[in-house]
């Protein structure tokens, strides 16, 4: 990632030295922003910015990459911005921004929007920036940490986003344009990555814990990592990780599947006033682990194996559904906008009860596992 630093400002340096444009600045006239966390103060209820910003001068002397915090508040996320000029020579430059971290108390505020809005507004930002939760008392509190394999905590955050959906599968990536699409679609509840503080080897560090749930502009709730996993599968937004199977003999371990390729495919039917929504999800695996006497060349082995996959699939992602629909009665699935796309009479029919018929929806699973490479070789 320092290697990504030095690009970074050996481009702005090039980028400098070969313009001549009225607006022309140098490197020593802005304040890179790698991230940008944007809290909500209970008792004011004025905007506080926390900026992760890249300290050139430790680079220019080979001290390697570092951060620094800059912090500001304001009446508006404008004003915020502007009242950071008062502690800084430089203006922030925010082109090369890679996370917006949503404090807690702005999520469940309903001011999710007026954050997006202005980001999207601006001329440097870009729309493909990260979108993410602090589970945090604040927003600040991710951004005060170092990442154990980089000392810019957005460049370690942007990481975790990037490969979570195809190595661990809990967390889905959400970049800011597509975050505010998805609260003004029709039918289409957002959720949005979640990250706190955990202890590794006595240093704080960040993670990935799971997605928020938002109805509308707020907050309402959350799925931790497990069940964040089968969420994705019903939204066909899962790309790899592992599932863990229960072993087909009895007092072995458990089997660990891992993933190579996933689909959903969503569908309904309305008839009698009533919703139906079949998700059929097809799913490729192969055996990652497994005892060293499981015979994994015998197809009634691997049958056992694919017919458990598919149980657990099936049974865990219908679970995460009806909690949804009855603890937060949030269409985080989508079911609505599908009906929008498909045949907006009925949409319009039914979006004025949309809050009353989405806990109703009948939702049947239809899963299919099938083991491609039983990774035989590793237990020869």
């Amino acid at each position: 990632m320092g290697k990504k630093i030095a690009c970074v400002v050996l481009s702005f340096a090039l980028l400098f030295s070969l313009s001549g444009c009225w607006s022309y600045h140098g490197l020593n006239e802005i304040t890179i922003v790698a991230a940008v966390g944007i809290d909500l103060d209970p008792a004011t209820q004025e905007y506080l910015l926390s900026c992760e910003v890249i300290d050139l001068t430790a680079t220019e002397q080979g001290e390697g990459t570092k951060a620094k915090l800059v912090e500001s508040r304001g009446k508006t996320v404008m004003d915020a911005v502007r009242n950071a000029k008062k502690r800084l020579l430089n203006n922030l430059y925010w082109g090369n921004n890679e996370i917006l971290v949503v404090g807690s108390e702005v999520a469940k505020s309903g001011k999710l929007d007026n954050v997006l809005v202005w980001f999207l507004s601006d001329e440097e930002c870009r729309e493909t920036v990260g979108v993410i939760v602090s589970e945090e008392k604040t927003a600040k509190d991710i951004l005060t940490l170092y990442g154990l394999d980089n000392s810019v905590i957005a460049y370690e955050i942007k990481k975790i986003l990037d490969d979570d959906q195809s190595t661990v599968g809990t967390i889905q990536s959400v970049q800011l344009y597509r975050a505010f699409s998805t609260l003004k679609s029709e039918g289409h509840s957002l959720t949005l990555p979640v990250f706190r503080n955990v202890e590794n080897d006595e240093q704080t560090v960040v993670e990935a814990d799971g997605e928020a749930v938002f109805k509308g502009n707020k907050m309402v709730g959350r799925l931790p990592p497990e069940e964040s996993r089968y969420y994705l599968f019903a939204v066909d937004g899962l790309h790899g990780g592992i599932l863990t199977v229960s072993s087909t003999e009895q007092n072995n371990p458990d089997i660990s599947l891992e993933i190579s390729k996933s689909t959903t495919k969503a569908s309904y039917s309305y008839s009698g006033g009533k919703l139906k929504v079949t998700l059929q999800i097809e799913t490729e695996a192969f055996v990652d682990e497994s005892e060293a006497d499981t015979d994994l060349l015998d197809e009634k082995t691997i049958g056992k194996i694919e017919q458990k996959a598919q149980e657990m699939i099936k049974e865990k992602t219908e679970d995460v559904i009806r909690k949804v629909q009855k603890e937060y009665n949030s269409d985080i699935f989508g079911f609505g906008e599908m009906i929008y796309k498909k045949d907006l009479t009925l949409w319009k029919q039914l979006k004025p009860q949309w809050d009353k018929i989405f806990p109703t929806i009948q939702v049947e699973v239809q899963s299919q596992v099938k083991i491609v490479n039983t990774a035989f070789l590793k237990h020869s």
